[in-house]
């Protein structure tokens, strides 16, 4: 084998290996991932909770039943993860957490 067709075959070799793992890279997964709304951070008093939460479709409506005091004017309690938060629908502001009774 002469020296232009062995510089040829490893330019080849070296292309293809280089291309394949950028193939590999571009496949996607046909399962869709979901992100949690609150992205695993520590919900606190005064934070702001995420937008979903002062939808009222996330009011728990049985509040008493569960133990939890009136809410407050333009507020509803809602289940994020383990605790029950009181948000208010105006501007999302967290006023009230518990944690859920197991």
């Amino acid at each position: 084998m002469n020296n232009k067709t062995l510089i040829a075959s490893l330019a080849l070799v070296a292309g293809i290996a280089g291309i394949t793992p950028i193939v590999q890279a571009a496949e996607t997964s046909s399962e869709p991932v979901a992100q949690s709304p609150t992205g695993n951070r520590d919900l606190k008093v005064n934070d702001r909770a995420p937008d979903i939460y002062q939808r009222s479709e996330k009011a728990i409506s049985n509040w008493k039943q569960k133990g939890l005091k009136q809410p407050e004017p333009q507020s509803q309690w809602v289940q994020i993860n383990d605790k029950y938060v009181m948000v208010m629908i105006t501007n999302g502001t967290i006023v009230d957490i518990k944690p859920v009774e197991r």
